[in-house]
């Protein structure tokens, strides 16, 4: 019996991990550069200038984990002076690096990239690598934004994921958010405590009977 209430009381405190979407708490990278709009990273929230060509950012968060997605083209949604939801590079492979508050094990990050069939020079990316993880970007059919999502579940468990996107040669890439799937542990229901409480409980009773 008191094997039983132990194992239990193990399986209440032991409970496996589920599969969520995880926010960075913060990401470094060049910012965007300017064509005929501005394809910067204006609502920036650290370091560096988030209204400057290829300015180091770092220690912050903005457009890409700002839970915006953009559902239209560059060429419809941004405008000639302020903030729309691509972030645009021109003259170079874009690394990011998003860094979490802990250490997760990652099942797949997720691209949210514009294709507007070359309108403007803007193109689908060729490949994206993450943590040395190396994938191709198929081209879709049609042109509209799409989302590309690399497998991470062969990544060991970090606290930082580094991406750097291989843009076509001579085109721009466009880039309206990114998001995350990780495992995070499961935290006990209100109605398994009182369960919880009766095998301690339990298991105490028995030891003191043992000592009697």
């Amino acid at each position: 019996m008191k094997h039983f209430i132990l194992a239990a009381t193990l399986s209440m405190i032991a409970l496996p991990g589920l599969a969520a979407t995880v926010v960075p708490e913060s990401y470094a990278m060049l910012n965007g550069q300017t064509g005929s709009y501005e394809y910067w990273d204006q609502s920036y929230s650290g370091s560096g200038n988030p209204s400057a060509s290829l300015s180091p950012l770092s220690g912050g968060t903005g457009d890409l984990t700002d839970g915006i997605i953009a559902t239209q083209s560059w060429n419809v949604t941004e405008v000639p002076v302020g903030n729309g939801p691509y972030v645009g590079w021109l003259s170079i492979n874009p690394a990011i690096s998003f860094i979490f508050d802990t250490v997760y094990s990652f099942n797949s990050i997720t691209f949210h990239f514009d294709d507007s069939n070359g309108a403007g020079g803007v193109q689908p990316p060729t490949s994206v690598v993450v943590n040395g993880v190396s994938s191709p970007v198929p081209n879709p059919t049609g042109g509209a934004p799409f989302a590309f999502t690399l497998d991470l579940s062969s990544v060991s468990p970090t606290d930082t994921l580094a991406a750097t996107i291989f843009r076509s040669p001579g085109n721009w890439v466009f880039l309206s958010e990114v998001t995350f799937d990780a495992q995070v542990s499961a935290v006990p229901v209100p109605a398994s405590l009182p369960l919880l409480a009766g095998a301690l409980f339990g298991l105490g009773m028995m030891r003191r009977k043992r000592r009697s």
